[in-house]
């Protein structure tokens, strides 16, 4: 069990954000939540402490704390442990809102949906106990999606006919609902909108533009489950007239759940961006954001993730900040390193490169193709059941020649998503080899503690570059040299396998989430006859040494390790898959130390872009994986000690306001602690 400890985090609000907050900064947003899945009160009490740290007005309680609402009348345990998180929760100042799936039950086939009827009164019942079981309840989030009993699946057992319409059922439980909380017991209701397929979205979208009542709404960031490459949920900003928040997760349940980092303050900022845009016309009113801070046991709290949860807090405070602002803060206020000085650079190099790290092993070209989870798949055929399920193409029709180059790749496709997973292992072993710059700059237990993340995380690169080869050469089994491939693949996992089996990684004592037991079953169920055949190292010409350096506001350097003999071209795009613009690199601009340099010209403000590079040789051509990379803001925060033109970590000392503002909160929060 993770535990949050005390970090140089406490009042960090009122350090980077509140104090200092820019006149030309857009208005901080009302909604800055925290979501809580695990059912451990030590745990829950000690995050909930941390709340006035991070600025959180809201604190939602679901998964293992609480989701049915006749829990409040069969499970004493649960009113108990609900009213002493929301004391706890008011006493740091913040609301506190339950988890409430509906249908609750699951073993109803037909429900009467007239608010008069047995059913609906029974429904309204249960809510007003539930309230007065747990009056310290300020909020009552109705999730419908995951339910034990889905809505949309019950047959409606009594008249008006009006029933039958799908969105009718939504309505009617949110009146329900609301009539109690709402009228009755004076609390907001909220309304989850999760869905697992596009089908669902339209009845969903009526049933919340025609509901009058003054629900608020939440919507996951992206349709379905949390996936980066996903484009925005298409119900967001499209929620009819009421207020609406994005559900993320700060403690990548999908990206290792903190036992491999995957410090993705970038991805926070680019949701916010498209958040604020399609609210721009928007009926109702974007109010801000919830975290989930762990999956139950595996928390963002004491690891590299808990920059995750200060970038939303930055995000919260100004919707319009910099990523590289965000970052440039955490470092400096969680590790005491000076913006500008050697150290800050690196580990902000280091803890940015790690979102990059998650993207290229978890994905493939954009496609969630191996497990819906942070852990292996138990075989090939497990990995293409979720891609199936899971494909990006059903969210951005865009994607449909990915995937299907996916499900029955040539060689050369292969090779390509090897380049993809091989860029992972080599930045995770760039960050590995900056580390000990670090050994003298931060305290002990700090650098113990990243590196034991780093090394895990090296250690999944090369787990899931070996397993995605076997993956995908095992689908391109009519190449020739598939099969050989396929054999390679399987004998390096086994090797990897006793590797952590005899702890040869002293850093890894938690295995989670690759288990030697976990890769010993997918090299078992994976390969058929091909892993009969001699095994047949792949080769391609690889590129590496992928980076970026300075950023302004209409330009990005990036940089390479280029070869002699190899040409190579820069694509660039403002929206993935495609890539319409492409520039060839002069060689002559290659610095006598081999690494390429190329500035991406001619971009907008504050805009998220993606690059990847193509390198042609007479041995052949390759790909490498996409890159994002983000221009600056044109109206920069006064308190960030970078300048437009400098590298990312900035350069100098920071203001003395700055300063008053990380200093004061701290003493504050020890004279707190006694």
């Amino acid at each position: 069990m993770r535990r949050p400890g005390l970090s140089l985090l406490s009042g960090v609000l009122a350090a980077v954000g509140l104090l200092t907050h820019p006149a030309s900064a857009a208005e901080p947003l009302p909604f800055h939540g925290w979501t809580l899945t695990q059912n451990d009160m030590d745990y829950n009490l000690s995050v909930i402490g941390r709340m006035r740290d991070f600025g959180v007005t809201h604190v939602q309680l679901s998964h293992r704390i609480v989701t049915r609402v006749d829990q409040f009348q069969n499970e004493p345990e649960v009113v108990d442990r609900v009213r002493v998180l929301a004391d706890a929760i008011h006493a740091q100042g913040g609301q506190a809102i339950v988890w409430m799936q509906e249908l609750n039950t699951d073993d109803t086939f037909t429900y009467c949906f007239d608010l008069d009827g047995d059913d609906m009164q029974a429904k309204m019942q249960a809510y007003r106990d539930a309230m007065t079981a747990a009056p310290e309840i300020d909020g009552v989030m109705i999730s419908f999606g995951s339910a034990p009993t889905e809505l949309a699946a019950i047959l409606p057992s009594c008249a008006p006919l009006r029933f039958a319409a799908i969105k009718e059922k939504y309505k009617a439980m949110i009146e329900a609902v609301s009539r109690v909380v709402m009228d009755e017991f004076g609390k907001q209701v909220y309304v989850r909108t999760f869905y697992h397929k596009g089908y669902e979205i339209p009845y969903l979208r009526a049933a919340l533009e025609e509901t009058e009542r003054p629900i608020v709404a939440m919507s996951k960031s992206e349709p379905n489950d949390f996936e980066p490459y996903y484009p925005l949920n298409v119900l967001v900003g499209d929620v009819g007239a009421h207020e609406q928040f994005l559900e993320l997760d700060c403690a990548g349940e999908y990206w290792g759940r903190g036992a491999i980092p995957f410090v993705a303050v970038e991805y926070f900022a680019q949701r916010y961006r498209e958040s604020l845009a399609a609210h721009a016309d928007s009926a109702g009113r974007f109010v801000g954001s919830t975290c989930r801070v762990d999956r139950y046991e595996y928390s963002a709290m004491g690891t590299a993730n808990e920059a995750n949860l200060f970038a939303q807090a930055q995000l919260a405070q100004n919707p319009e900040v910099d990523w590289q602002t965000m970052l440039s803060r955490y470092v400096s206020t969680r590790y005491g390193l000076t913006a500008g000085s050697a150290a800050h650079t690196t580990l902000f190099d280091i803890l940015r490169r790690t979102y990059w790290v998650g993207r290229k092993m978890y994905y493939a070209k954009g496609e969630w193709a191996f497990r819906k989870g942070s852990e292996i798949p138990a075989s090939s055929a497990d990995a293409l059941s979720l891609m199936f399920d899971k494909t990006i193409s059903q969210w951005d029709a865009v994607y449909a020649p990915v995937t299907a180059q996916l499900l029955a790749p040539s060689s050369a496709a292969v090779l390509e998503l090897l380049q993809e997973k091989h860029e992972a292992m080599e930045i995770a072993q760039r960050n590995l080899d900056a580390l000990p710059e670090l050994r003298e700059a931060i305290d002990p237990a700090g650098y113990a503690a990243l590196e034991t993340l780093l090394v895990k995380q090296r250690v999944a690169t090369e787990i899931w570059f070996h397993m995605a080869g076997a993956i995908f050469a095992t689908r391109s089994a009519l190449s020739p040299a598939a099969g050989g491939w396929v054999a390679w693949h399987l004998e390096a996992l086994t090797t990897l396998a006793d590797h952590l089996d005899h702890q040869s990684y002293p850093q890894i004592i938690d295995p989670y989430p690759m288990s030697g037991e976990d890769i010993r079953e997918f090299v078992s169920n994976t390969g058929g006859g091909l892993i009969e055949r001699e095994p047949v190292e792949p080769t391609w010409l690889v590129i590496e040494g992928i980076d970026i350096g300075r950023s302004d506001q209409t330009s990005v350097e990036i940089r390479w390790r280029a070869e002699d003999g190899v040409n190579y071209t820069v694509e660039v795009t403002d929206r993935l898959p495609g890539y319409a613009r492409s520039e060839a690199h002069d060689p002559a601009t290659t610095g006598d130390d081999g690494i390429a340099v190329f500035t991406i010209s001619g971009l907008e403000p504050r805009t998220p872009y993606w690059f990847r590079i193509q390198a042609d040789a007479d041995v052949g051509s390759m790909l490498s994986g996409d890159y994002s990379v983000w221009t600056r803001g044109s109206d920069r925060d006064p308190t960030d000690p970078a300048s437009p033109d400098d590298a990312f970590g900035g350069s100098g000392a920071p203001s003395p306001l700055l300063l008053l503002g990380l200093l004061t909160p701290l003493l504050l929060s020890r004279g707190r602690r006694g």
